[in-house]
């Protein structure tokens, strides 16, 4: 293997590498082109990122059209799929959606791996089987996890430097580790050094797939007998208990994955190979004829959730999850009752064919097709129109977390409904999408802040001394969030003195507080008033323009001996 590695060409394509994902890094710290336009962001990242990494995985001295020819495609295909992803960040001022982000690197790194796996066993010229795409895809997953594990390391080794120099008063190298333009085609050239030492020892790779694979061999006779077990007490304990858990679902697709996924380490396309003795061979031959079973015990429970509370992302996930699961279990029980004890001759021919299933639908989740936000919105939306739920208890702000683009654009549009349905509700979908990339006390100024306050009984009850010293504290803290508050101003005589006191009250989605400001040594203070909102009301304007502010006499007064005051905590 050594002298089929192109050296100097991972050399110098990981050091353009890092060059690339450093211009990159740049323009997001500057919010710069193309950072201010995550479909581009994420388009070029996505290419930056995967086709170096898969051309060192796969390149040798003789494959390089083959390279350009089959994997150059695939990393543009994903490259555009990035672009998609970027679309769904879209407008950046309003949406967060990282989770999307997050998802779209991890399929993207399993539909990588998949289609390298079969790209590499197509460019050998040999026999696409099982086996052989089993070996390529532990390879390559064990020498990837070498060269970050090896990255890492060297990494640690430049900071232990750094710091040991800083000892010394010599802070150039504790510097230097922070500079961009020197951390990431540094570790970029890590990694493709990485690449050339694992790939020249892989039969060490091989002997670490060997060790995985004999300690998997003693875990799956115990999966089975648990899965076994399970199965036979479910008639004496019923599905009610398994729901109680709340991830019941959950719990029965992992033991099932596993067992999958133990079954394809032990048992390739050999089928003379027997690794147990006949007995536990047979168990485990019953507990893959029995999996189907798991997946009309996990699709009921998938049912029932989706009926009472519609589609989610986390559940369209699980019914897709489910559904290759489920194409598994079959493929394997239409073996077993087909050929019996032959029925390994039937895993391969699955394997291989269920393989590219994977592949394709990992693909498909980052585009229009399995746009699992624009699902679920669809979902939400159509519940609330047939009156499955109410406007009260519609759940806004899911659409903000969890749904970015797609959930942004729905409440834009639901908006018209509400003004005439649930007009407070408007209020609630305004605060949630604020521009908060600039947020500063320098681009809030005092006249912006009293667009949000609220003044009851009138404006005039409060002087502008007032005003400014509650816009000073409430712009104290750029995190504060002040600009996607509500404020209420109050003027009210609390303590029967004839004399107004001033109540504060800052509301946003998730609180309520409130503040009796009083002067003192000629400076208006805050004084923290707690607040009882059992119902978790979000909306206080309608209640004080319609003049619905009371004042409560306490029913417990305070209790004093001598300096000592105690209250009453049952107010």
């Amino acid at each position: 293997m050594d002298n089929q590695l192109p050296k100097p060409f991972i050399i110098v394509f990981a050091l353009l590498q890092g060059a690339i994902l450093t211009l990159l890094y740049q323009s997001v710290e500057q919010s710069s082109w193309p950072a201010t336009q995550p479909v581009w962001l994420t388009s070029l990242a996505t290419f930056a990122i995967s086709f170096p990494l898969l051309t060192f995985l796969c390149i040798t001295k003789t494959n390089g059209k083959a390279i350009a020819k089959y994997l150059l495609p695939f990393c543009l295909l994903l490259s555009a799929l990035g672009g998609y992803i970027g679309f769904q960040l879209e407008p950046i001022k309003y949406v967060n959606n990282d989770s999307v982000v997050v998802v779209f690197g991890f399929t993207a790194l399993l539909a990588s791996f998949k289609a390298l796996m079969y790209i590499k066993q197509y460019m050998s010229k040999q026999p696409i089987t099982y086996s052989s795409l089993f070996t390529l895809s532990w390879r390559n997953f064990i020498i990837f996890a070498e060269c970050w594990l090896f990255v890492a390391i060297f990494w640690g080794i430049l900071h232990l430097g750094a710091g040991l120099f800083s000892v010394v008063e010599i802070e150039f190298f504790q510097q230097l580790l922070r500079k961009d333009w020197f951390v990431i085609p540094v570790l970029n050239l890590a990694f493709g050094f990485a690449i050339i030492v694992f790939r020249n020892i892989t039969y060490t790779v091989d002997h670490i797939s060997t060790i995985l694979q004999t300690l998997i061999k003693f875990l799956l006779p115990a999966l089975t007998v648990v899965s076994l077990g399970f199965l036979a007490t479910l008639p004496f304990t019923g599905l009610g208990t398994l729901w109680k858990t709340g991830s019941g679902s959950l719990l029965v697709m992992w033991l099932q994955a596993l067992t999958l996924f133990f079954v394809n380490a032990v048992y390739q396309d050999e089928s003379h190979e027997r690794p147990y003795h006949p007995f536990i061979h047979r168990l485990i031959f019953i507990g893959i004829a029995l999996l189907p079973v798991y997946s009309v015990i996990a699709v009921f429970g998938l049912w029932l959730r989706v009926e009472q509370y519609g589609l989610t992302v986390d559940r369209c996930w699980a019914l897709l999850v489910w559904l290759l699961l489920t194409c598994f279990s079959l493929g394997y029980l239409f073996g077993i009752v087909k050929q019996r004890d032959a029925w390994l001759e039937t895993l391969s021919k699955v394997n291989i064919a269920m393989g590219v299933v994977v592949l394709v639908v990992m693909l498909l989740v980052n585009s229009p097709v399995l746009n699992f936000q624009s699902i679920a919105v669809q979902s939400q939306i159509a519940r609330l129109e047939k009156g499955q739920t109410t406007y009260d208890d519609f759940d806004y702000q899911y659409f903000d977390h969890s749904l970015g683009r797609q959930g942004y654009l729905a409440l834009q549009a639901l908006k018209d409904e509400l003004a005439t349905a649930a007009p407070e509700k408007i209020v609630i979908i305004d605060r949630m999408y604020i521009n908060t990339q600039h947020r500063s006390k320098e681009n809030f100024t005092l006249t912006q802040f009293k667009t949000l306050v609220t003044y009851w009984p009138q404006q005039s009850e409060f002087s502008a001394n007032l005003i400014e010293a509650v816009y000073n504290k409430a712009t104290e803290h750029q995190w504060s969030g002040f600009d996607n508050n509500s404020y209420y101003f109050l003027a009210t005589d609390l303590n029967g003195d004839q004399k107004a006191e001033f109540v504060i009250i800052t509301e946003n989605n998730y609180s309520t507080s409130a503040n009796l400001w009083f002067l003192s040594d000629e400076k208006w203070q805050p004084k923290h008033m707690p607040v009882h909102n059992p119902s978790k009301v979000r909306y206080l304007k309608e209640q004080i323009m319609e003049n619905n502010v009371t004042v409560i006499k306490p029913k417990w007064n305070n209790l004093k001996v001598g300096d000592v005051t105690f209250k009453a905590p049952i107010n």
